[in-house]
């Protein structure tokens, strides 16, 4: 009562089954003992910025020019944005149609408006027919550009740029 045997004939896959069932299948199976080339890894370098946390050096420069920390080249605007030290403030991430990252300081009073001049002086050739949304589900349309920072919910969020 071991094992099981198989005796007799085995049936053929219903794959591999004729319309007419008379007819006989023949299946030939080969073993092959070869090796099959292991397929090269490939080593994807790199592309970022590295950011070092808490480095003083760039906690100072964010601070001075209205906080403008760019995850890819992005230029500087030409008119900084006026960041009031005695006032409460926050970091919002924005991430622009064109893929890049800046994280920006802003008070609590600064208005859409207001991030949207940031982004009209961080891209001066840039598109000015464009939507700002938060992140999250569902997004939520920034469109009253009156609305402050605070007002709006965005103290430490991310705004994404829509064309």
């Amino acid at each position: 009562m071991g094992g099981s045997r198989v005796s007799g004939s085995l049936s053929a896959p219903k794959e591999l089954e004729p319309e007419d069932r008379r007819t006989s299948i023949r299946v030939n199976l080969t073993r092959r003992e070869e090796e099959c080339p292991v397929p090269e890894k490939r080593r994807a370098l790199f592309q970022g910025v590295g950011r070092t946390l808490g480095s003083s050096s760039s906690a100072e420069q964010v601070d001075s020019i209205g906080a403008i920390s760019s995850f890819t080249a992005a230029p500087s605007p030409s008119v900084g944005l006026v960041v009031d030290q005695s006032q409460p403030s926050t970091s919002i991430q924005l991430r622009l149609a064109d893929g890049t990252r800046m994280v920006s300081r802003f008070n609590y009073q600064h208005t859409i408006r207001d991030i949207r001049g940031f982004i009209d002086a961080s891209r001066p050739g840039g598109s000015r027919s464009y939507q700002l949304q938060t992140v999250g589900f569902p997004p939520k349309q920034l469109s009253d550009l009156d609305q402050t920072v605070e007002q709006a919910g965005l103290a430490n969020s991310v705004v994404i740029q829509k064309l």
